[in-house]
């Protein structure tokens, strides 16, 4: 008798998830959400604070500076005080503490090259202009977040790849040059922080790359880590407290729908459950409370839809 009610409960629990799968063309890791309000685009940026979303500027043909609040609670959208610099795509964003950060990238003022930076103040829905990236203008740079402190490193100047590395503080609105990353310089990469550590790699330079590292902010020093299994640029990604996320992207002449799960503390790229959606290039991804987004990118059209990841 108990094995016959364990069969029913395991041949219901498959009924429901093939279901699901067919009927709203999703597994139960990958779940549609709402989509963006606003026109579809690729390259915009997006960060999270407490429970809200934000995502703001990208392309579709013209350059674009609307912004977006996403509530995770309610699976709703609402429109925020467009983004305070000049309409671009190819910028980064980020959070620290209550506030949110957007710079560099390319703008409407023929395509030039942006080292500007802006701080978003949910409270006030305001924008605040910060202090300039030292060095140079780019575009396609990369960010991670450790504690209170943002770092920005690589991106395209409009003649060269780079490979510097500058650590913001909000507090203090001050830049700090500090020791660059070890790989070949490039652009678009993988970015973002677990445990007081950052890792940054993959990305472009004349090829699609997989190499990957660590930087430790206490010691100011870079180590090698493992490389990813397939060679990205143009990915989303995200972080949960214990694992880095590199979503679709572009390898070669390919768009892809591929997942890399990384795991500091085992050194391992893991791959897991494809995202859902249209296999696409320059989506923008962000976390809320342990759980991934992926948004907007290009897959021959500007996409506006969203998917949420459950690790």
């Amino acid at each position: 008798m108990k094995q016959a009610i364990k069969n029913i409960s395991v041949f219901v629990f498959l009924v429901f998830v093939f279901s699901c799968t067919k009927e709203t063309g999703v597994t139960p890791n990958w779940p549609r959400k709402a989509e963006l309000p606003g026109d579809g685009r690729d390259y915009a940026v997006s960060f999270s604070i407490g429970d809200k979303g934000y995502l703001g500027t990208g392309e579709n043909g013209s350059y674009m500076k609307d912004f977006w609040e996403y509530s995770q609670t309610t699976n709703s959208w609402s429109q925020k005080a467009d983004f305070g610099g000049t309409a671009r795509e190819r910028a980064v964003g980020f959070s620290v503490g209550s506030k949110g950060y957007i710079g560099t990238g390319y703008d409407a003022t023929n395509r030039g090259q942006r080292n500007d930076f802006w701080e978003y103040d949910p409270a006030s829905n305001t924008w605040l202009q910060r202090a300039f990236l030292p060095d140079s203008v780019r575009n396609n740079a990369s960010v991670f977040v450790i504690g209170n402190k943002a770092y920005i490193s690589g991106g395209w100047t409009g003649y060269a790849y780079v490979k510097d590395l500058w650590e913001f503080t909000p507090a203090t609105n001050t830049w700090v040059k500090k020791a660059s990353f070890p790989g070949l310089a490039r652009y678009s990469m993988a970015g973002f922080a677990v445990n007081d550590k950052g890792y940054l790699g993959l990305g472009y330079n004349s090829q699609y790359l997989s190499d990957f590292y660590e930087y430790n902010p206490v010691t100011n020093s870079w180590l090698q880590k493992a490389s990813s299994p397939t060679p990205i640029a143009y990915a989303a990604i995200f972080a949960t407290s214990s694992n880095g996320y590199v979503c679709t992207g572009r390898s070669g002449n390919n768009y892809l729908d591929d997942l890399y799960e990384f795991n500091p503390a085992a050194n391992k790229w893991t791959q897991k459950v494809n995202f859902t959606g249209p296999s696409r290039l320059a989506a923008t991804g962000f976390s809320i409370n342990g759980k991934g987004y992926v948004a907007t990118g290009y897959d021959g059209s500007y996409k506006k839809d969203m998917f949420e990841y459950w690790p």
